[in-house]
Order: C-alpha cells, then sequence, then structure tokens
C-alpha cells in the first residue's frame, strides 16, 4: 500500500487538458486494423492482425507499403500472429501463437527461417502458443511461453540457453506471461497478470514494477529510455531506474475519444499507440514529459 500511494502522489497525471507536449494537437492519426505493433530505427510500423492473420508494414508517414500472411502452416502464413519485434531494421520476428513456433523475416518480408520447439525431447526447451518475443542487442532470442508460463532464453544462433519465470522462481514466478520486453541495462520487463516481473538478462527476479499500482495493464513497451505501461484508461511511464516519469489519460492524448489501447512503441522520440480509433503517432513523453518546456518551441 505505501508503495501505491508512493507512486499516486509522485506521478504527475493530467486528466483534463493535456499539455501540448503530448497532446492531440500534436498527434497523427492512421486507421489501421491490428493488435500488436512494433516500430524499427528507421521509423516504420509493423503491425499483427491476429483476426486475418496477417502482418502490414507501413512507412514514417503511417501510410501501408506492404503486407503478408493468411490463415496456414507456410512460411509466410499464420495462425493468430500475436507478437512481433522489428526494432533494428533488419529482421522481423513473428510469435506465430497457435502454430507454435516464431517466425523470422526480412524487413521486406523475405522468409528467413522458424524456430519451434514444442515436440523436442527435452521439456525445458519446449514452448507452445507463444504471445510475444524480443531480442537483445546482443542477438539473444526471449520468447513469451504462454503454455508453460515461463520465458525461454536462446542465444544468437537459435540455441537453447535456459527458461525463466517458472514453479522454482519465487516472487518472479509467472502465472499468465503475455507480453516480454527489453529495457534499460537490459532488464526483462514481463507482463504478467497485473504485474510487471521484472528480471536481469539472466532471468534472475529484480522487482515487480510499481507494486501494487496496475489493475489490469494491457500492454507494454521498454526500450534503453525507459518503460510505457497502458493499464485501462491510463498511460504511466518510467525512467531507466523504474521512477514515475509521467502519466496521462488515454483519450487525452490519442484523438478520437475514449478508446481501448491495445499496443505501444516508440523509436526517435516518438510515440505510437495502436488503439480502436487506429495508430495515433505523437512525441514520446518520456523524453519531453508533460508539464516541461523541453520539445515546446
Amino acid at each position: 500500500m505505501l508503495c501505491l500511494l508512493f507512486f499516486l502522489f509522485n506521478f504527475p497525471i493530467f486528466r483534463d487538458a493535456p499539455p501540448d507536449s503530448i497532446g492531440p494537437a500534436g498527434a497523427q492519426l492512421q486507421t489501421a486494423a491490428g493488435d500488436r505493433i512494433d516500430v524499427d530505427i528507421q521509423g516504420t510500423v509493423y503491425v499483427t492482425d491476429r483476426d486475418r492473420n496477417m502482418v502490414r508494414r507501413m512507412n514514417a508517414n503511417l501510410g501501408q507499403e506492404k503486407q503478408m500472411g493468411g490463415m496456414g502452416w507456410g512460411n509466410d502464413q499464420f495462425d493468430h500472429p500475436s507478437g512481433i519485434w522489428a526494432r533494428n531494421g533488419i529482421d522481423v520476428f513473428v510469435a506465430d501463437e497457435g502454430n507454435h513456433r516464431i517466425q523470422r523475416f526480412d524487413r521486406n518480408f523475405n522468409y528467413i527461417s522458424t524456430f519451434s520447439t514444442r515436440e523436442s525431447d527435452n521439456p525445458d526447451e519446449r514452448f507452445g502458443y507463444p504471445s510475444d518475443v524480443a531480442v537483445s542487442r546482443f542477438g539473444d532470442l526471449y520468447i513469451c511461453d504462454t503454455e508453460n508460463s515461463r520465458i525461454l532464453k536462446l542465444d544468437a544462433q537459435s540455441r537453447f540457453v535456459r527458461t525463466f519465470g517458472g514453479i522454482d522462481a519465487g516472487r518472479g514466478r509467472l502465472g499468465k506471461p503475455t507480453k516480454v520486453a527489453i529495457g534499460p541495462e537490459d532488464r526483462l520487463y514481463v507482463l504478467d497478470g497485473s504485474r510487471i516481473v521484472v528480471f536481469d538478462a539472466f532471468g534472475n527476479f529484480s522487482m515487480v514494477l510499481a507494486e501494487g499500482l496496475f489493475h489490469d495493464p494491457s500492454t507494454l513497451f521498454a526500450d534503453p529510455q525507459g518503460v510505457m505501461v497502458v493499464d485501462g484508461e491510463m498511460l504511466y511511464c518510467f525512467d531507466q531506474d523504474g521512477r514515475p516519469v509521467c502519466a496521462a489519460l488515454v483519450e487525452k492524448i490519442a484523438p478520437g475519444g475514449p478508446h481501448h489501447c491495445f499496443s505501444l512503441a516508440a523509436a526517435n522520440g516518438t510515440l505510437y499507440l495502436l488503439t480502436e480509433m487506429g495508430l495515433t503517432k505523437l512525441p514520446d513523453p518520456r523524453l519531453s514529459p508533460p508539464g516541461t518546456d523541453a520539445g515546446k518551441e
């Protein structure tokens, strides 16, 4: 309870009129159906569409350039794609949930490889129904294994390294992990029910982010600059040390009125929100926190 009160009183929260730095006046909205997004270093946006079994690529102006997919088991088909990673501008990794695999493509959607271990003789390296995937700056691959409620780590050569978050993880034991992201100092942030569980790069439990603050978080994003979490109608931002930066109502920073936020991503000082209204592009509030003069003309 004390931790919860600390965060509530230390967050700058804007419920009425948002500052110019993150308000709809500076936002760009584009209609885009989908569930998860990621953005590469060039500002290219990748969108998974779980219902249509599609992955789309959009340029920096949010115009659609290319798409691939369709229901199936082929090298460029999907069965409910549920997670995507495309940060480096070279690779696109897709968590192909229903097919129990991770597919890898280049940025032009040319197929590269598939990774699947559900039928492996080694129970430690098996995963099923992967809901998300993330890649470290060293090329390590982290897979959110919903079937076994844990995270798998592979090295840059796709060799199994370890699992973590399992039944022997103590406070770090995961119940229903759905999202994994790599943040400051290569820490792993896992969305697990109402918690954001933090591990180091070796899978050791570190902490629960803002423990007690979140009720029903729907998505998170992490990078070297910090962490952002959408919980209900609120967007919460944290710095590299997990300290609160700002919070705002999603409907106040994204145009179109009240709506659910499915996914978010950030790159090059820009925040991208995927909501029921479409894809919104606006300044990253972690770099120019609400209430400051940074970034204003």
